[in-house]
């Protein structure tokens, strides 16, 4: 993909196969919790909604 084509938008779906594909290699990536503790690192808090 050429990222100068790309114009990232908020909440968008994926729009092309390679897209997808290049989103699951990110979430293969992505670390676990027990992952950034043991980097020192915290997580992303929960988030509710309270509605």
């Amino acid at each position: 993909m050429d990222k100068d084509k790309i114009e990232q938008e908020n909440g968008s779906m994926a729009t092309s196969f390679e897209e997808v594909q290049q989103l699951g290699k990110q979430m293969e990536k992505r670390r676990d919790e027990e992952d950034l503790e043991e980097a020192g690192r915290q997580s992303d808090p929960e988030q509710f909604d309270d509605e």
